[in-house]
């Protein structure tokens, strides 16, 4: 158990410690067109067997953690329970053949290859933001804006995403 357990808890930690000490201070400087999220990571590389429910409130807490620091009470749970959720699509939509096999614990480069991954992470990312940035305005007359900030928002973080799992090469 704690084989599967420490590195998640390590990972939670240290995305979720960057995400509100680094990247909130960044999109404070340079404006709210440039968002980075990447603590959505963390529900991503969640072990891949681990049930559907299961995720969506590891999703959820991790969601309302930021959200504790962020003062958006909310916003993030929804967007993290979402993102827990559309992970199963996502993860049935791109699997195997022959579906999973167990050999590989979570869905990173370096059990599923670097294209599969940026796929699965592109989509991932891009329904995330959509959610998390629809969820913040709550109306449809934002609608462009919400477009604009979710493209935005989008390749800022997928280069975050690159950049986390070249350097530290997740595998547990």
């Amino acid at each position: 158990m704690n084989n599967k357990l420490f590195p998640n808890l390590w990972r939670f930690i240290g995305l979720t410690a960057v995400q509100v000490l680094l990247l909130k201070q960044l999109t404070l400087s340079l404006g709210a067109y440039f968002n980075i999220l990447l603590y959505p990571l963390f529900i991503l590389l969640l072990p891949i067997q681990l049930a559907t429910p299961y995720v969506v409130l590891l999703g959820f807490a991790t969601g309302l953690t930021v959200d504790f620091f962020y003062g958006s009470i909310g916003v993030h749970a929804s967007a993290g329970a979402f993102a827990g959720f559309f992970r199963f699509l996502l993860f049935t939509a791109f699997a195997p053949k022959g579906g999973y096999s167990g050999k590989e614990p979570i869905f990173s480069p370096e059990h599923m290859g670097w294209s599969l991954f940026l796929q699965v992470s592109a989509w991932f990312f891009l329904s995330y933001l959509f959610w998390y940035f629809s969820v913040d305005n709550f109306t449809i007359v934002y609608f462009g804006t919400v477009t604009l900030k979710t493209l935005a928002a989008w390749v800022l973080s997928m280069v975050f995403v690159w950049l986390y799992t070249a350097m530290f090469n997740p595998k547990n």
